[in-house]
């Protein structure tokens, strides 16, 4: 009887020339840079060949002559394959919970990360055996409120439709989690959800009512820090001075919209809604 052979399991040195430091894009994507212009045809041939030999996929994403994004993917085969996708995700920062009051603690399957220099973000999921990465240039504060702004009244379904799998279902009753490339730096009770849709550590908070949505929020941990900082500048920049100030709550209206910010509680949170 014929043997069946298993596809090989990715090696640490392949793995290596697709993940750098701190879980950045590796040499394999040398002189391509997400944010910049699209791969020239030579290094496109040289990653599908790198892809093609060590049975992974590896996606270059282009939108408006820009290459928006690279995604990555690799299937462990075999009985332990979910020991291969554990190693891999360890050299992608893997992160546990904080067990407390005798809980256990365990690994998280999704989990986000941005680079040193804080310019590249790091989405990656764990699936048994089966890792995803995907590498986005890192949003700004200034442009997260731009493109939380900018969701208010659309349809959610144009939304869904274009977010694809960063588009997860809440509760009913018009509540999703629309992912975005921006660390909203997570508090370690954050991770205890597995479900995707309270997850605020990864996106924005979405509702939707009548088929339009009506109110995006985000949620960041922190006090004073870089990131709480340059959220309070955006809401400034954008917004102009605010109409009210009271019991940590910051409130500014528009026209057609109303802005809440509360930066003395832990989470810190926004809020841009719709004036009814």
């Amino acid at each position: 009887m014929e043997r069946t052979y298993e596809t090989p399991w990715l090696t640490a040195e392949a793995a290596a020339q697709v993940i750098g430091a701190g879980g950045t894009l590796g040499p394999l994507f040398a002189g391509i840079e997400v944010g910049g212009p699209p791969p020239s045809p030579e290094a496109r041939a040289r990653i599908a060949e790198f892809a093609r030999a060590n049975h992974v996929e590896i996606g270059l994403d282009v939108v408006d002559d820009e290459l928006a994004a690279v995604r990555f993917s690799v299937v462990f085969g075999g009985c332990c394959g979910y020991e291969g996708a554990g190693v891999l995700a360890l050299r992608l920062g893997r992160p546990r919970t904080q067990g407390c009051c005798g809980c256990e603690s365990y690994w998280v399957d999704d989990w986000s990360t941005v680079s040193e220099d804080g310019s590249m973000y790091i989405r990656t999921r764990v699936r048994v055996n089966r890792v995803a990465v995907r590498w986005e240039r890192a949003l700004t504060a200034t442009e997260l409120l731009e493109r939380a702004d900018a969701l208010l009244d659309a349809r959610a379904s144009d939304v869904a439709h274009a977010a694809g799998e960063r588009w997860h279902q809440g509760e009913p009753g018009g509540q999703f989690l629309l992912e975005m490339p921006y660390i909203f730096e997570p508090h370690p009770l954050y991770l205890e959800h597995q479900r995707l849709a309270e997850r605020n550590d990864l996106g924005l908070q979405v509702t939707v009512e009548h088929g339009r949505i009506v109110a995006v929020a985000l949620s960041a941990y922190g006090f004073e820090d870089d990131i709480i900082a340059a959220l309070r500048a955006a809401l400034r920049s954008r917004y102009g001075r605010p109409r009210s100030t009271a019991d940590d709550k910051t409130t500014w209206r528009t026209r057609d919209r109303i802005v809440s910010a509360a930066f003395g509680v832990n989470p810190s949170t926004v809020e841009i809604r719709k004036r009814s």
